[in-house]
């Protein structure tokens, strides 16, 4: 077991943030932490890393206890931009984290070249912007080949190209052996890399395979997208399907593009139909779940 928490409890005065939880990771797991602000994720993320003491409750990382410093060989947690120096640059900082793992410097240049943050490492980190920032921390936590990488909000303030980089890392790592525990307000990039959520309401955890929420949502460009939707509406009320079922799951987003959501229809039948009427000049694919358990859970904001 990668991670295990049994017990743990957390307060602040007479507020209870953390109550009795308990969680267990096992190798290769991808695990997102998720719920509103204040709900108690940086908490959490906080007492495993033996940052701040729990009230009651055990904590091992990798069989050792959360207080043995030698886990940090194999361990490693992406914290907020404040643990970051401004007078100092980017490449200063990955050279403390090697000195103090006594890592190889050859690890810098691999990992600098892997997220990318070769125009800016010799900047001071006071010119750097949030996901600039953001990026450092990545790297500075991918530095040690971490066996357990922990990610509190490593989407915030990325743009969409270095989303999609930060992801296909993580999920290289995880196809490599990793394990990963991230925190997220990003439900779309959680959808994207795992179904198993563990939300936090009310200091206990509802830990759920969120893939029996999720439904793939694929976005055709045509030219003409009313037409395209009225052509499959027809199909469909010629079928064994009620048509009534599928007028919120077939979507004209503006004049070219239509997004069909639907497990009922296979992705090479609603090509097909397509090109039986109109001609698609680009498809693209979202995955949605964890937003709807997240809306049945908290509500809506």
């Amino acid at each position: 077991m990668v991670l295990k928490v049994k017990n743990l409890s957390k307060s602040y005065g007479r507020h209870q943030v953390l109550n009795d939880v308990s969680l267990e990771i096992r190798q290769g797991e991808i695990v997102a932490l998720v719920g509103p602000n204040g709900s108690g994720k940086s908490t959490f993320l906080n007492v495993i890393a033996n940052i701040l003491n729990g009230d009651s409750g055990k904590v091992e990382i990798l069989g050792k206890s959360n207080k043995d410093i030698t886990i940090y060989q194999k361990y490693s947690y992406m914290i907020d931009n404040t643990v970051l120096y401004g007078y100092l640059t980017g490449l200063d900082h990955l050279k403390f984290v090697c000195e103090t793992h006594k890592l190889s410097k050859e690890l810098i240049r691999k990992a600098v070249e892997l997220v990318g943050i070769k125009g800016f490492i010799n900047k001071k980190v006071k010119e750097y912007s949030l996901g600039m920032k953001q990026q450092l921390l990545f790297t500075m936590a991918i530095l040690n080949e971490p066996e357990f990488l922990v990610l509190d909000e490593p989407f915030n303030g990325l743009d969409p190209t270095t989303i999609i980089k930060v992801r296909e890392i993580l999920l290289n790592l995880k196809d490599k052996g990793t394990t990963i525990l991230l925190s997220s307000h990003n439900l779309a990039e959680v959808d994207q890399m795992t179904s198993h959520i563990v939300f936090i309401k009310d200091g206990k955890f509802i830990e759920e395979d969120i893939s029996k929420y999720q439904e793939d949502i694929y976005y055709f460009t045509v030219n003409d997208s009313k037409k395209t939707k009225s052509y499959l509406l027809d199909f469909i009320s010629n079928c064994e399907f009620n048509k009534d079922n599928f007028e919120d799951k077939i979507t004209t987003l503006n004049e070219r593009e239509i997004a069909v959501k639907t497990k009922e229809i296979s992705l090479n039948k609603i090509i097909k139909l397509i090109g039986e009427v109109d001609e698609i000049t680009n498809i693209r694919k979202e995955i949605v779940g964890a937003e709807k358990r997240y809306i049945a859970l908290y509500g809506k904001v």
